[in-house]
């Protein structure tokens, strides 16, 4: 089972119903899954996602496989959840290149179509894990600070825990706009 969590409700045009077709492509595979929009704690856009991203994970924790959470820009093909999921893996997001650069947003940057591979830290567009990942967070609560925490953060926090995220280099996912730096 699946909990699709968008973070964020300042969708770009499209983003919902591509989100949703994923949702719904998810199912047909045979995976239970369901989209809860978390509400928007912002007092202005993107201030507090890390509060988001927590109620997310405590969602999920409440009896989900997996926690996919999404940016409000990004446009996954509808079979993308079903192949990261299919990787069997704790922590694992989709090729992002920049749209104005074509830079990569992981690091160590990777070749497209290598398969699996490890990366230190991934952008937050899309991201998917297990959700017995975060039984080790005392608490539940990954995010003890909401305004700040970024890649950076995040991924140390998993690193600290022993989970090694991965990148699929087989499923690109294309985003609306560069990230907010």
């Amino acid at each position: 089972s699946v909990l699709v969590c968008p973070i964020g409700n300042h969708w770009r045009q499209g983003s919902w119903q591509a989100v949703l077709d994923m949702v719904h492509e998810t199912n047909r595979y045979g995976y239970f899954c369901a989209l809860e929009e978390i509400m928007d704690r912002c007092y202005a856009p993107y201030d507090a996602l890390g509060a988001m991203r927590n109620e997310a994970i405590l969602r999920a924790q409440e009896g989900f496989d997996y926690l996919c959470m999404v940016d409000n820009d990004v446009y996954p093909e509808p079979e993308d959840l079903v192949r990261l999921i299919d990787r069997d893996v704790a922590v694992i997001a989709p090729l992002v290149f920049e749209p104005s650069t074509g830079r990569p947003l992981h690091g160590p940057p990777q070749k497209r179509f290598t398969g699996l591979q490890p990366v230190r830290w991934a952008v937050l567009s899309m991201l998917v894990f297990r959700t017995s990942v975060f039984n080790c967070i005392p608490g539940g609560e990954f995010w003890n600070n909401a305004i700040g925490a970024d890649e950076g953060y995040h991924f140390a926090k998993l690193w600290h825990y022993g989970h090694r995220p991965y990148v699929d280099t087989e499923v690109v996912l294309r985003v609306a706009d560069n990230p907010t730096y």
